[in-house]
């Protein structure tokens, strides 16, 4: 056989065929729409309000200013904690913390809550504050002094005297008193004998001290010129036996031997004779 000739021309086209069947109906994608039922259209009520066709945040909207509100009342209790203002209903623990909160603030009266309780049972003490924040505690009022008079007839301690009475410090109270104790390193307090022919610690004309007064101060401590506990004469007038004054000061680091409660004069009795006394405050630091 010999060799393939070259390709031909395309030819005409054919015919068309015949047509093919009916193409099939489309399916949609599912929408997963739930029927309703009654009781999700009754939650669906009752969020809406009832029969309201919009929400309501008025409840809502009341609540979270309620804990706002108390937040804020919260932060405010935090702040006074932190820096107490030495009020009736914000005090301070001692006249210290005070001065370390607020060192501009002046002297002057100052409630306190040493026991850090309820504020109910705050004191009001007298705040040094240019002293660097003592706590001074004055003893009851119509129980801290006494005017010049003459004593005839009466010896031993002045609370023991018909006319006489113990010194106190009621307004104060123990249990507040034993907490400002505890939470200082010393305590000082100052005695005033006021004198008239009578002697308060040194006699001149004697050149002793036989006819010196006794101070008592907390749990019987006793504060003469013969004792361990002796106190510190800052001014002595009355050595002379004239009218003038004697001026004691207790310091201690022991703080429960003070406050002052009683005082003990000697040379008092004669006629021309008189003597009166102040009790100052007993100060912490």
């Amino acid at each position: 056989m010999g060799p393939a000739g070259p390709k031909g021309e395309v030819g005409a086209p054919g015919p068309p065929g015949p047509p093919g069947p009916p193409g099939g109906e489309r399916t949609p994608l599912p929408l997963n729409i739930q029927k309703k039922t009654k009781r999700s259209l009754e939650d669906l009520e009752g969020f809406l309000g009832g029969e309201g066709d919009t929400i309501n945040f008025l409840d809502y909207d009341a609540g979270m200013e309620e804990i706002f509100g108390s937040l804020n009342s919260l932060k405010i209790e935090i702040e006074q904690m932190k820096a107490p203002l030495g009020t009736r209903d914000n005090p301070a623990r001692t006249c210290k913390d005070l001065y370390m909160c607020h060192k501009t603030f002046p002297d002057g009266m100052y409630w306190i809550d040493p026991n850090q309780g309820c504020s109910k049972d705050a004191i009001q003490v007298f705040c040094n504050l240019t002293a660097g924040g003592d706590t001074c505690v004055e003893p009851d009022e119509m129980r801290k002094s006494h005017r010049l008079a003459p004593w005839k007839g009466e010896e031993g301690y002045w609370g023991d005297f018909v006319r006489g009475w113990p010194i106190t410090y009621t307004r104060v109270g123990v249990v507040q008193l034993t907490f400002l104790k505890l939470l200082h390193a010393k305590a000082r307090q100052n005695f005033t004998y006021y004198c008239a022919n009578s002697v308060a610690w040194y006699d001149s004309d004697s050149g002793g001290h036989k006819k010196a007064i006794t101070i008592l101060g907390n749990n019987d401590v006793e504060y003469t010129w013969d004792s361990k506990t002796k106190p510190n004469v800052i001014y002595d007038g009355c050595e002379d036996r004239k009218y003038d004054k004697t001026v004691f000061e207790i310091t201690t680091t022991k703080l429960f031997e003070l406050p002052i409660t009683d005082f003990k004069p000697v040379d008092i009795g004669r006629g021309d004779q008189r003597f009166g006394f102040e009790v100052g405050p007993i100060c912490f630091s």
